[in-house]
């Protein structure tokens, strides 16, 4: 299982507000075809670029170019990296990769929220959800952005709200 898929997809698509494209996955790669001109898109964070392009917050990428290319970089992350976070190992790597890249940041890419997190938030939603306590805990700064995400109601539409809540490593 993947963890970018066309579910992640959807999610970003509802919150973007934009019209839900028709998705498939054509030999491990997501496709959809652009209405108006009938082209092909291939692969996520294409259709993840695509989906801004046509939304009404041109400025989810970034604010400015440096902004813009560290949300493409962190796109490209996750379709690289944590895509592949399904097995624990990998999740474990993963968790702490983040974890180190969010000491200094509220964010992923600074101090605004850019599609690299609300691409991430949906892919790391079921990793997040299976931690124990002490494990979330330990991604003291994976779990403070997380839980930080998860307050927008818009953002987490359907999907559970996840306690972060350490009084009950204490009890």
């Amino acid at each position: 299982m993947v963890l970018c898929n066309i579910e992640c997809l959807e999610r970003i698509s509802n919150y973007l507000d934009v019209s839900p494209l028709p998705l498939e996955m054509q030999e491990n790669v997501i496709v959809t075809t652009e209405r108006e001109s009938n082209k092909k898109i291939e692969g996520f964070s294409t259709i993840i670029q695509f989906l801004i392009e046509n939304s009404k917050y041109p400025d989810i990428l970034g604010i400015d170019n440096k902004m813009k290319a560290l949300s493409r970089q962190w796109l490209e992350y996750a379709v690289v990296c944590v895509n592949y976070a399904d097995t624990p190992a990998n999740a474990k790597r993963i968790l702490q990769e983040l974890n180190i890249a969010l000491r200094d940041n509220t964010y992923l890419t600074g101090t605004k929220k850019t599609i690299a997190d609300i691409t991430l938030y949906y892919a790391l939603h079921s990793i997040m959800r299976e931690l124990n306590h002490q494990e979330k805990a330990q991604y003291v700064h994976v779990s403070r952005w997380f839980d930080n995400m998860q307050q927008e109601e818009k953002l987490r539409q359907q999907l559970d709200l996840i306690s972060f809540d350490l009084l009950h490593l204490f009890l």
